[in-house]
This record gives structure tokens, C-alpha cells and sequence, in this order.
């Protein structure tokens, strides 16, 4: 075999290599943006489909904060991959107007039991999302923790408050022990609560407590 042919054929094996290195670098630079885009899809959806839920007056600074930021890096990461997708625009709007949303808490009584269950569950739904997100380097630390704490106290507030509608419903009733019951579960989730609002909310609940005891004659209990 002539030098001649001998370096036409290492060339040419050459650039098959090279061909098929760059082939497969391109399918794993696809499946990787492929991926990202999937993540980024799934993670807006499953943000605004739990909002949905969620009165916007329980929805605090530091929840709106954690999840406008998390949603921005995703929008961005779909903007990046795919401009033209289709849902694009209705995330961003959706994203803006979460981003104006005000940031003060309100004080929100759900006054439907259902919907005060599809709100927890909502919130424990965004609270494991942000954590998730902290843990997959998505979301930062310090707001991460601020707006999965928020959540997860939202959902405890609104756990006090299916317990001490409970109370009233069997209170309307005559059933004042079972009333009894569902006030003292009310009263030990407050502890569980931000100190102030755990004060206010426990406060409240002393007097439907002393109300109660003294209707089903039992010695207040401490």
C-alpha cells in the first residue's frame, strides 16, 4: 500500500471520527436542552396550576419572591431553548402579573371546606416544589427557605382554621365534646405557627375554648 493511500485512509478515518463525535456531542447537547425544557415546562405549570388554589391575599413577600424568582430563571431557560414555544407568552403574563401582585398578607378566611383543603394541599404542593427547586441549585438559599417556610406556615394556618370551623360546625349542633375536640387540635397546631401569629391566632382560640367547656361542664383544661 502506497504512503499515498495510507493517508487517505487515516484522513478518512479521521474525519468519520470527527463526524461522529460531533453527531453525538450534538444529541447530548439536544437531550440536555431537552431536558432543561422539560423541567422548566413542568415546573410553571405545576407553580401556576397550585396558585390557582391559593387566595392571593395569603400569598406573603417572601412566598411571592421565592416563587417570581424561581418561575424567571425557567421562563428565561424556555425563552433561550425555544422562543417560539407556543406557551411562552401565556407564562409570562402569568408571570407578571404574579410579579405585581402586593405583597402584604392579608387576613383570608376560606369559608368553603373544600376549597380550604384544596388550598393546603396546594401549598404543601409549592413548598415541596421550592424544595426541590434549592435542591436542584434552580432556586437560592435564602429565599428558597423563606418562601417553602412561608408556604408550609400558610398551610398550617389554614389546618387551624378547618379545625376551628369544625369546632363551630359541631358547636351548631350541641355537640359540644366533639366541638371541645376539634378546638383543643386547633389550639395544638397553633404551636406550630410564627410566634406572633401563634399568639393571636391561640388568643382567639381561648375563648372558644372557655365558651365551650362551660357549655359541656367541664373543668377548663390547661
Amino acid at each position: 500500500m502506497t504512503e499515498a493511500v495510507v493517508g487517505f485512509a487515516v484522513a478518512a478515518l479521521a474525519a468519520g471520527l470527527g463526524w461522529g463525535v460531533y453527531h453525538l456531542l450534538g444529541r447530548r447537547k439536544s437531550a440536555r436542552q431537552a431536558a432543561r425544557m422539560s423541567r422548566a415546562l413542568s415546573t410553571c405549570q405545576a407553580v401556576f396550576t397550585a396558585l390557582e388554589h391559593v387566595p392571593d391575599g395569603l400569598i406573603n413577600r417572601d412566598l411571592r419572591r421565592g416563587l417570581v424568582l424561581l418561575l424567571n430563571r425557567h421562563v428565561a431557560t424556555l425563552a433561550e431553548i425555544n422562543p417560539r414555544h407556543p406557551i411562552l407568552h401565556t407564562l409570562q403574563q402569568q408571570l407578571h402579573s404574579l410579579n405585581r401582585m402586593p405583597s402584604g398578607f392579608q387576613k383570608v378566611r376560606i369559608r368553603d371546606k373544600q376549597k380550604r383543603k384544596y388550598a393546603t394541599l396546594a401549598l404543601e404542593k409549592l413548598a415541596k416544589i421550592l424544595r426541590d427547586a434549592i435542591a436542584c441549585k434552580d432556586l437560592a438559599q435564602k429565599p428558597g427557605d423563606l418562601a417553602r417556610a412561608s408556604a408550609t406556615f400558610i398551610a398550617q394556618q389554614i389546618a387551624v382554621e378547618n379545625a376551628r370551623q369544625a369546632a363551630r360546625d359541631a358547636e351548631n349542633v350541641r355537640a359540644y365534646q366533639k366541638a371541645l375536640n376539634f378546638a383543643y387540635q386547633a389550639r395544638s397546631l397553633c404551636r406550630q405557627l410564627p410566634p406572633l401569629m401563634a399568639k393571636s391566632l391561640t388568643e382567639s382560640l381561648a375563648e372558644d375554648i372557655e365558651r365551650l367547656e362551660a357549655q359541656y361542664k367541664q373543668p377548663v383544661r390547661t
